[in-house]
């Protein structure tokens, strides 16, 4: 495992890495609910899973695509732990890959479609530019079926400014203000600063009508300097996030957006 992945898995241990998940997976349930039973579902860059498993405990058809083979083992040995290994398939492979994954899928199963949901959370920043992110969102959307949902999570530039100021002051807020990339506190790495606004263009220019928009981590992104929180806390914080979730003006400061696109 790598510097960065370690330092990732740490922060999705942390009380605030797991409050993300399970706000993401609520909000997530609420948008894929009128898709019905059984569906086949993509994790793109899904590393370890954990954005995934909820579906696979949810009798879903689940795929996690990742280029780390050690992260993806992770996946593998989780899914068996809930037992759900046979609705959990994991592939080695890069966002690159995805057109001829997709069109594997619909061989396969015999359908006009390829992926009911695909998502791809926490990885979009990490790319080489915008022109890049913008050509992986229309990937992404031509492996979901007509019909099928896109979700997209990545850290909020907003929130980069605030927390630089809680970690490093305000001279350093003012590099990030209308820096291009910003630092990443969960691996350590420089990210690209991706706008909301950005990615939903990118969403309706590959041919997808945005249903979905919302903050994560709103108010929680605060506290993540704070040593303990105990289960009562943590339970509030999230009812709490998951209702400032979608109210303006929270949810445009939130740590992280997280958009879903319906493909036309």
């Amino acid at each position: 495992m790598s510097a960065g992945e370690a330092a990732w898995a740490l922060w999705q241990d942390s009380p605030w890495g797991r409050l993300r998940y399970h706000v993401v997976a609520r909000l997530l349930r609420e948008w894929t609910a009128d898709l019905g039973e059984g569906l086949r579902v993509l994790d793109a860059g899904g590393g370890d899973g954990r954005d995934a498993l909820p579906f696979a405990l949810a009798g879903h058809e689940v795929t996690v695509l990742d280029r780390s083979q050690e992260m993806l083992a992770l996946a593998r040995a989780a899914a068996a732990a809930a037992g759900v290994s046979d609705r959990v398939r994991t592939v080695a492979a890069d966002l690159e890959d995805l057109t001829a994954l997709a069109a594997l899928t619909r061989y396969r199963e015999g359908g006009s479609g390829s992926f009911d949901v695909v998502f791809c959370h926490d990885v979009l920043q990490h790319r080489s530019s915008h022109a890049q992110v913008r050509a992986d969102v229309a990937t992404l959307v031509s492996s979901v079926r007509p019909g099928g949902l896109v979700s997209l999570l990545a850290p909020n530039p907003p929130a980069d400014v605030v927390t630089t100021v809680l970690r490093e002051g305000p001279a350093a807020a003012w590099v990030t203000l209308d820096a291009e990339r910003a630092g990443d506190p969960a691996t350590g790495h420089t990210a690209l600063r991706l706008s909301p606004e950005f990615v939903a263009d990118a969403l309706e220019e590959a041919g997808c009508a945005v249903v979905g928009d919302a903050g994560v981590l709103t108010v929680t992104a605060l506290l993540e300097n704070a040593e303990r929180v105990d289960d009562r806390v943590a339970a509030d914080l999230e009812e709490l996030e998951v209702e400032l979730s979608a109210r303006a003006p929270f949810a445009g400061t939130a740590r992280y957006w997280l958009l879903a696109g319906r493909r036309h």
